[in-house]
């Protein structure tokens, strides 16, 4: 009897973090079966970047295909494609530029599957539900990848499947699905709050139809670990009522971009981490697609200065402004990067700034994020604790369910809600990053829980030799056929 051929298809969202997280995805399934072939599909300028950051970490296994996309049939500027460069006004063409890939990606998907021998399971991000309607027709099983965490899809979820999200008269938000949950306003993204718009309307209309397609598939993986996350995969399996398989942690190795220019800032950092006790400097990043605003960063700045403590800033222009420019000195105090670089006290990364290393780093104490599940991930399974000052979508329930269920994360309370009326204030800030990095009983303990978590991420890691939750693996193959 021949053998039967297989081949996955992932379709990621053109994001840099959902991006990063399929490809760590096909170094897993390619682990678990290399038999099987797997493909990844996307715009041209998307898979020239992903043939980059995949030829040192995943070699010639990987394959790619190009969907044609031309941004400016869509009414978007050349070259946009991915959410990381798109202005928030022109996200709505965006998104609808995404749904006329469908054709292209149905014979692409025709054509894999002509030969009639060959199982093929499609593997999507949430945000391409559509993509389930392809597989249906062409009789291929599908999964949804959510390189987010459980909690926070699950939250993000029903707010979404319930708009409009009106608070009560507390500004609480309480979840039809999920009784015992409770959603503070503060803790909804400004355009779910906002009054109806043009803007809104059509992306609402686009999730909400994702979200109708979304029950139509196979299975649920998520990057996330069960003893880590079993309150969040509780609620997405009562909602979905079919398999949601646990397979995190999945982070990105501590080799990335390499240029001599890169290789430069390595050694710099090192040298600075190297300088500093253990414990003792606090790492500073808001993602790679978002920011603070300009007044928060002086006030930030301020804080750092005013606390004394070594820290690592891995800084982007503000809120408003091109998140892959310059930085300007108007932005900070007057002379705040030249003294705490003199008393060697701070380091200031301008662009890129190899984060897993620097949480692998000893010296490494905590660690100030927006709290994207990346970051999370990658904070937690090398046991660093988080001060979290989230900016947008699900990164508000993933500091929540850090706080609340693990005790690892203390949040920059003043800078919840609306940003555009929030008000940082240097004194809270240096409170707060004193009460993480200081030799306090909170301190202490948040460490302690930080390093539950650390063996916990450990052991999902080291099971299968590497790969993650190898019993959900399999619970995948058998669902979609791949171990037939």
């Amino acid at each position: 009897m021949a053998t039967i051929s297989k081949h996955v298809v992932l379709f990621p969202f053109p994001g840099h973090g959902h991006l990063a997280a399929f490809l760590s995805l096909a170094g897993v399934l390619h682990r678990a079966l290399p038999e099987v072939a797997i493909t990844v599909v996307s715009t041209s300028h998307n898979i020239a970047n992903l043939r980059r950051a995949s030829s040192v970490a995943h070699g010639s296994f990987l394959g790619f295909h190009e969907l044609p996309f031309v941004p400016a049939d869509h009414g978007l500027p050349a070259g946009c494609e991915s959410s990381d460069g798109v202005p928030g006004s022109r996200m709505p063409e965006f998104l609808e530029a995404l749904e006329s890939l469908q054709p292209a990606f149905d014979d692409f998907i025709a054509g894999t599957t002509a030969a009639g021998d060959e199982v093929v399971c499609v593997v999507s991000d949430p945000f391409l539900a559509w993509t389930v309607t392809v597989a249906r027709r062409r009789g291929c099983a599908h999964a949804f990848f959510a390189s987010c965490g459980a909690f926070g899809s699950a939250v993000v979820h029903s707010l979404w499947s319930h708009l409009p999200v009106r608070p009560d008269e507390a500004g609480r938000i309480l979840l039809p699905e999920y009784p015992d949950v409770v959603i503070d306003r503060s803790q909804v993204s400004r355009n779910v709050l906002h009054p109806p718009t043009a803007v809104k309307h059509r992306v609402e209309a686009f999730f909400g139809r994702q979200i109708s397609l979304g029950y139509k598939t196979d299975a649920l993986l998520i990057n996330t670990v069960e003893e880590f996350e079993p309150t969040g995969l509780a609620m997405l399996r009562r909602t979905f009522r079919l398999p949601v398989i646990p397979i995190g942690p999945l982070v990105r190795a501590s080799t990335g971009r390499t240029s001599p220019e890169t290789d430069a800032n390595a050694g710099a950092i090192t040298s600075f981490l190297d300088s500093h006790p253990p414990s003792s400097v606090l790492y500073i990043s808001f993602g790679s697609q978002f920011s603070i605003q300009a007044e928060h960063m002086a006030e930030l700045a301020a804080a750092l200065e005013a606390t004394g403590r070594p820290f690592v800033w891995a800084m982007k222009p503000p809120d408003g402004h091109n998140i892959n420019g310059e930085i300007q000195p108007k932005w900070l105090p007057d002379g705040f990067e030249e003294r705490v670089t003199a008393t060697k006290k701070g380091l200031l990364l301008h662009g890129w700034a190899p984060q897993v290393g620097i949480l692998a780093h000893h010296s490494t104490g905590a660690f100030l994020s927006h709290c994207g599940w990346n970051s999370v991930l990658e904070s937690v399974t090398h046991g660093v604790p988080i001060i979290g000052w989230p900016l947008a979508g699900e990164q508000f329930y993933n500091a929540k369910m850090l706080d609340e269920e693990w005790g690892v994360c203390l949040c920059v309370e003043v800078t919840r809600g609306n940003m555009d009326t929030a008000i940082v204030d240097k004194g809270k800030l240096v409170a707060v990053v004193e009460t993480v990095m200081s030799p306090t009983a909170k301190a202490a303990e948040m460490r302690q829980r930080a390093r539950v978590i650390k063996e916990i991420m450990e052991a999902a890691r080291e099971d299968g030799h590497g790969s993650s939750a190898n019993e959900a693996l399999e619970e995948f193959f058998k669902t979609t056929k791949l171990n037939c």
